[in-house]
């Protein structure tokens, strides 16, 4: 009885003690995740903070570091860095992201002097712009501002810059033109395509060749043909050594211009240059006029 009594008597006592235990645990888990959530956006919040704070010294610490300042020039020879990047409306204040590739483009192929340009952005501060410059093919008197100046034809019959010394002395002038309103950027009429294409041709693959002739004159066809039909206007070129002018056709090419530089020596070996008034090459057919009207 003693045992039996014993624990009847303690376990009355005991029941509230686990009930009370029991139930405060999920008070106690309750605290626990209530603090782990609150710790949870404290470290939102300053993750948050640190992002704003990031963002707001990008903002006045990483645009100067990334301005272009490095430039690579390449393909000019008669252009400089400095006209290439004027050309390119570049002044040094231009950021990496926001710089338009293609608006440096399109304004480098705005200057006359420029045939084509390829434009790239070199990562992290770079631009690379490589130009393909016009190549003279000829030489074209022009009065602009009340004054005669001597400018460059290339083989697109662009009229793209005024000519250097050089430049003159290396190719023939083309003469018998006449501009209205004239402007570097323009165009020989669309009848002498053909021929400023050719002359680029032979520039290209044997430019002795042109340099052997001072002046080439574009003329009014000879009269015959049908009537109303436009024929082609003729050439007469004058040799630099000497002084007997050559009649050909509307375009030129390298066979041509050997043959009449042989023809010419020829002539000149004999010592009949003198008594030569013209040379006519039109029919592929050599005919020469002498100065006292006979023709041979």
């Amino acid at each position: 009885m003693s045992d039996y009594a014993a624990r009847s008597t303690i376990g009355p006592s005991a029941a509230p003690a686990r009930a009370q235990a029991r139930s405060s645990r999920p008070l106690a888990a309750e605290g626990r995740r209530s603090k782990a959530g609150g710790e949870r956006a404290l470290a939102f919040f300053l993750a948050a903070a640190l992002l704003l704070a990031l963002a707001a010294a990008a903002a006045f610490l990483v645009p100067p570091l990334l301005l272009v300042t490095r430039y690579e020039i390449v393909g000019n020879s008669a252009m400089t860095k400095e006209d290439v990047l004027s050309a390119a409306l570049v002044h040094g204040k231009e950021y990496f992201f926001s710089l338009d590739a293609s608006r440096v483009k399109a304004a480098v192929e705005a200057d006359p002097r420029v045939a084509s340009a390829d434009v790239s952005k070199l990562f992290p501060d770079g631009l690379r712009i490589a130009v393909r410059e016009r190549v003279p093919v000829a030489i074209v008197m022009v009065g602009a501002q009340g004054r005669a100046s001597a400018v460059c034809v290339d083989a697109g019959g662009v009229v793209f810059a005024e000519a250097a010394a050089e430049e003159a002395a290396a190719v023939p002038v083309l003469s018998g033109l006449r501009f209205e309103g004239f402007r570097l950027g323009t165009r020989l009429p669309p009848e002498l395509a053909s021929l400023a294409s050719s002359l680029g041709a032979i520039e290209a693959s044997e430019p002795g060749l042109l340099s052997a002739f001072s002046e080439i004159r574009v003329v009014a066809p000879a009269e015959g043909g049908e009537p109303g039909a436009r024929a082609p206007a003729e050439l007469i070129l004058y040799p630099l050594n000497q002084r007997i002018p050559v009649r050909v056709g509307a375009s030129l090419d390298a066979p041509t211009l050997r043959s009449i530089i042989l023809v010419l020596d020829v002539l000149g070996t004999k010592g009949l240059a003198a008594t030569v008034q013209e040379i006519d090459f039109r029919t592929g057919t050599v005919v020469y006029r002498s100065k006292e009207g006979q023709t041979g």
